[in-house]
């Protein structure tokens, strides 16, 4: 089910697998859409999808389609390195704020001692 919004004042029949829908003006319908009229639907400017089915919900942070969740930080392979060879350098863990280029002037200065 889509929810279709009319940004327009005047109404329309949107088709729908199950038949016609009346799409009030400025108002709001639900139905059924077949893969290519969603596609007319996207692309109009008369009306907007409030729950289109291809977007992902902007408060789903886990992409496991319900809202909430966290994702973890992503993390490149220089900065894992940085992080382990600090560790291993300085015998503590970095400051997680760090960029890689204060991380790598860090282990230069203790290299440098």
């Amino acid at each position: 089910m889509v929810t279709v919004k009319n940004l327009t004042n005047s109404p329309y029949d949107l088709p729908t697998v199950d038949g016609f829908v009346r799409l009030p003006a400025f108002g709001e319908v639900c139905g059924d859409f077949t893969g290519d009229y969603l596609q007319l639907l996207k692309a109009s400017l008369a009306v907007e999808l409030l729950d289109d089915p291809g977007k992902p919900d902007p408060l789903d942070h886990d992409g496991d389609g319900n809202k909430g969740g966290s994702k973890p930080a992503e993390q490149s392979d220089e900065m894992a390195k940085l992080r382990a060879d600090y560790i291993e350098i300085v015998g503590k863990k970095p400051y997680h704020g760090w960029s890689a280029e204060e991380l790598q002037t860090k282990i230069d200065e203790k290299l440098g001692e």
